[in-house]
């Protein structure tokens, strides 16, 4: 076997390990937050004698995870703060470094949790990180070249994303979308992402099962003279994008800020806060799975949704701005719902000759916001299709995230992960120079 092939072989070998590996410790990360959810209320409800003042468990609870998040990825692996898909792309790009055992450990435990506390982040971006992570020690271990080492990394992160959603297809073009400035496209890289992808995704469904992430009825494609309502409905969504790529930079910015017994004090803060909502109005933080159903399910009024957009809006960028592990995509897919619903139930009233379910824009509006803030269409578009099992509704997905990306590309707005990449080069998420 020549040195070309015993390559490709090393790097194939190499994917359906991490694969294997990503479909394990993704399975176990879901498996952990989802117990600490569905057993935390009930341990409250057990120990805590006083119904009156129930809430005070809550927010003590969700204080103490959140700092514990925050403090140990502090400590002990700064770069797993936050979503971790910028830092993924910094290491392929070589703009930075990773640290790949403690990274995986950190992020995994970090994210239970913050994300178990009930703070409004999607366990998306540790998975991406995570799968990245445990590609850059399989080719550490292989002592593979630093070509290959970036494939395998970016094949690992793609894996993370696929096993997040259950959405293979999204995974694989996420790598290719997103990373595309980063790394070297062949038919190698190309073999290695679809392979790491599958295997992730065939080990998800042994432990776990097949389930679709958000099942919606099967939905009536709005006829071809209606489709010019998803322009407009595009345009607010680039507005959208834009102003949360700002706001979010924003918030991690001024929360870097504070220092010491000032940033800890505030840290204890957002977690109580963060926790008297998950008592008394749970829909608007936590990933945002209940209120996406919800939502879908048409079990709030127009009021109450436009209400859930705000609050949601604020509680997502308060929590990705304390640093701790957690992504972004699962809360932009609830404001996309949100908002998408909204907007349905606002131009049936308004344009009773049209004749599409506010469900429709709820689709459409999770790969809008995605399209207009991540600044992957393709990626946004297949993603919501696989999650949701709307392969049909194509043209106003197509429709709404191309004029979603024109939009905020006339604002002047740019990709989030590119910003936040920026910022990490600059500050660590803790205000301290990076060495």
């Amino acid at each position: 076997m020549n040195n070309k092939k015993y390559k490709i072989f090393l790097i194939l070998f190499s994917s359906v390990i991490i694969g294997i590996g990503v479909g394990l410790i993704v399975s176990l990360f879901h498996i952990s937050i989802d117990w600490i959810l569905f057993h935390k209320s009930q341990m409250i409800e057990k120990i805590w004698p006083w119904h009156t003042y129930i809430y005070l468990p809550y927010m003590f609870l969700t204080a103490i995870m959140l700092f514990l998040s925050v403090y140990i990825v502090k400590k002990y692996s700064p770069d797993a703060a936050g979503s971790g898909i910028q830092d993924i792309e910094g290491v392929i790009g070589n703009k930075m470094t990773m640290r790949g055992i403690r990274l995986i450990v950190v992020k995994f435990f970090g994210g239970i949790l913050s994300i178990g506390g009930g703070m409004s982040m999607g366990r998306e971006g540790p998975s991406v990180q995570i799968g990245g992570a445990l590609g850059h020690i399989i080719s550490k271990i292989f002592t593979l070249d630093k070509e290959s080492l970036n494939i395998l990394i970016a094949a690992g992160a793609g894996a993370g994303l696929a096993t997040t959603f259950n959405a293979p297809l999204a995974g694989i073009l996420f790598v290719f979308e997103e990373m595309r400035e980063e790394i070297k496209y062949n038919y190698i890289t190309a073999k290695s992402v679809i392979t790491t992808s599958v295997v992730s995704i065939i080990t998800l469904h042994i432990l776990i099962g097949n389930t679709i992430s958000i099942p919606v009825d099967k939905l009536n494609l709005p006829n071809v003279y209606e489709l010019w309502i998803f322009i407009p409905f595009g345009i607010f969504f680039g507005f959208l994008g834009f102003i949360f790529n700002k706001y979010l930079v924003t918030f991690t910015n001024r929360i870097a800020q504070f220092n010491g017994w000032k940033f800890n004090l505030l840290i204890l803060f957002i977690g109580a806060i963060i926790g008297l909502l998950f008592y008394t109005y749970p829909y608007s933080v936590g990933e945002g799975y209940k209120v996406i159903h919800a939502a879908l399910n048409q079990e709030l009024g127009l009021k109450s949704l436009l209400i859930l957009f705000a609050v949601r809006f604020l509680t997502t960028m308060i929590s990705y701005g304390t640093g701790a592990p957690g992504g972004i995509f699962a809360p932009m897919l609830a404001l996309g719902t949100l908002f998408g619903v909204s907007f349905g139930i606002i131009s049936n009233n308004l344009l009773p000759f049209l004749h599409i379910e506010p469900i429709v824009f709820a689709v459409v509006g999770m790969s809008a916001l995605f399209s207009a803030t991540v600044r992957a269409p393709l990626t946004g578009i297949i993603l919501v299709a696989e999650m949701t099992s709307s392969f049909n509704l194509l043209m106003p997905l197509l429709i709404t995230s191309l004029v979603a990306v024109i939009t905020v590309n006339a604002l002047g707005g740019r990709a989030i992960y590119t910003i936040l990449l920026e910022q990490a080069l600059k500050i660590s998420k803790f205000g301290n120079t990076k060495s």
